[in-house]
């Protein structure tokens, strides 16, 4: 059975469209044992409507990190210390994962014998294709720099949706002390390729409530991340 994690920083208006879509599909309700908001001190009224969604829905909880400092790496590794269930999925609180990939990645997991599921958005083109050019860019550059780290044959490292083992994910979990939006990075760095992962095609859908989180503070939070993966790197002592 599957813990869903969601991290969120200002998604009032999704919150309670994306707790109906996970809990009103039937062979979704099946395999989710738990839904668990980690949400960021959140200023737009999304701590009223988890309260509302946790008393509505027995399976959604909630967590409040009341952090000065915003992170999304932080808060999964907040909700990973509340999951019991066998395998977790990680996915964002602003509707632009397609939920129907869920038991895909549930079924995909059991029946290749993976460690982990990513969700891609890059395994066939027509994502990247509509995406605007400086996207493309930052794209391109991203997933370069993955290399560099040693992470490679993936189409897709900087996805924030993926389904993976909860006790893979707590074996490493201290020694992730990166900050930022793309946790799955770390967690490529850290199981150095040792792991059997599959990647999955996914729907990404538009945003269409809230502001998107990209920015140059988090473009600047990514490069620090690579940096610190490839100190690590060069200190090969320090992973034991």
């Amino acid at each position: 059975m599957i813990t869903i994690l969601i991290p969120t920083l200002n998604e009032k208006k999704n919150i309670s469209i994306l707790c109906k879509l996970l809990l009103s599909n039937e062979l979704l309700n099946k395999i989710i044992s738990k839904i668990i908001f980690i949400d960021d001190n959140s200023q737009d009224g999304s701590i009223k409507e988890l309260k509302t969604m946790s008393i509505k829905y027995k399976k959604v909880k909630f967590i409040i990190r009341k952090n000065i400092k915003k992170d999304l790496t932080q808060s999964i590794l907040l909700g990973l210390k509340e999951v019991n269930t066998e395998y977790i999925c990680v996915m964002d609180g602003d509707l632009q994962h397609d939920i129907n990939a869920i038991p895909i990645f549930y079924n995909s997991i059991i029946k290749n014998d993976c460690d982990l599921i990513v969700g891609s958005r890059y395994l066939k083109n027509h994502f990247l294709n509509e995406l605007k050019l400086y996207r493309k860019i930052i794209s391109k550059i991203a997933t370069t720099l993955c290399i560099f780290l040693g992470i490679k044959n993936i189409s897709d490292p900087l996805s924030g949706y993926f389904l993976i083992k909860t006790s893979l994910f707590k074996s490493i979990s201290k020694k992730i002390t990166t900050n930022g939006y793309k946790i799955l990075i770390t967690i490529l760095f850290l199981l150095n390729n040792g792991i059997r992962f599959k990647e999955i095609q996914v729907n990404f859908y538009e945003r269409k409530h809230g502001f998107s989180k990209l920015n140059l503070k988090v473009i600047f939070n990514f490069l620090l991340q690579v940096i610190k993966l490839l100190i690590f790197r060069c200190l090969p002592i320090s992973k034991k």
